[in-house]
């Protein structure tokens, strides 16, 4: 399998879009002769996946932090919705800072409809063989509220899962795939319910890794406990 990230920060990245904005980064700006051409990079990544038999995957990162000080890399409507921002005053302490990069609520209605829009879109242009759910971040919801709103970040799964299965054909399922915490209590605290994910049959597999290092002593038990009953694949990532 291969994947590639697809869409971050309310952008497309290796596809251009008449309805959403296209990755501002400085090196995304490098496929604008191809993409003026008409050639998608993310049509060629995946037709040379597929010529050597591999699977290709859509990432979606649901938030990133990712450059905040250093250039614009954000869609222009998280630019102009603070509304929708995280607060970064909720979390005490020396994380404060994680939340500064206008990274987005999914409390709100219109933030999860904006990312299954995209998804459909790419479902529609693109025979990717699925998507995965990229969640390095630690917020989607304001602290301490994960738990009590995960029901709306399982509903967002729930949507994208009945999506690939419409466009999924006879012999050919499109996966739905998440990359999550370590830990359960991580992920509910964040309101990643993902025992619901998988009791539901909404996620074929699940990557449970430390965001930006390589944890050797994870619990990965309790999540293969969750997984082998299931047909959820557990695949734990390493960084």
């Amino acid at each position: 399998i291969f994947q590639q990230d697809a869409y971050h920060k309310g952008c497309t990245v290796y596809w251009r879009s008449d309805q959403f904005q296209y990755d501002p980064r400085r090196q995304h700006q490098r496929f604008l002769p191809m993409l003026d051409a008409g050639i998608q990079p993310l049509q060629v990544l995946l037709d040379q996946s597929h010529k050597r038999g591999m699977a290709f995957v859509a990432g979606f990162r649901m938030n990133d932090n990712h450059g905040r000080a250093h250039f614009p890399d954000r869609a222009e409507f998280v630019d102009s919705h603070p509304e929708w921002w995280l607060p970064d005053t909720r979390e005490p302490g020396p994380n404060r800072d994680l939340y500064a990069g206008r990274i987005l609520d999914y409390t709100f209605d219109w933030v999860r409809e904006f990312v299954l829009e995209v998804a459909q879109e790419l479902v529609n242009r693109f025979d990717v063989d699925g998507i995965e759910l990229t969640f390095r971040e630690p917020a989607y919801f304001p602290f301490p509220e994960g738990r009590q709103r995960a029901h709306l970040m399982t509903d967002l799964v729930r949507r994208l899962c009945g999506l690939l299965d419409e466009r999924s054909q006879e012999g050919r399922r499109l996966t739905l795939g998440a990359r999550v915490f370590s830990t359960i209590d991580e992920c509910l605290d964040k309101g990643l319910d993902v025992p619901t994910w998988i009791s539901e049959g909404l996620i074929d597999c699940l990557s449970p890794e430390n965001t930006m290092y390589s944890d050797f002593n994870a619990g990965y038990a309790e999540f293969g406990a969750l997984t082998q009953n299931s047909r959820c694949m557990l695949y734990p990532g390493l960084h």
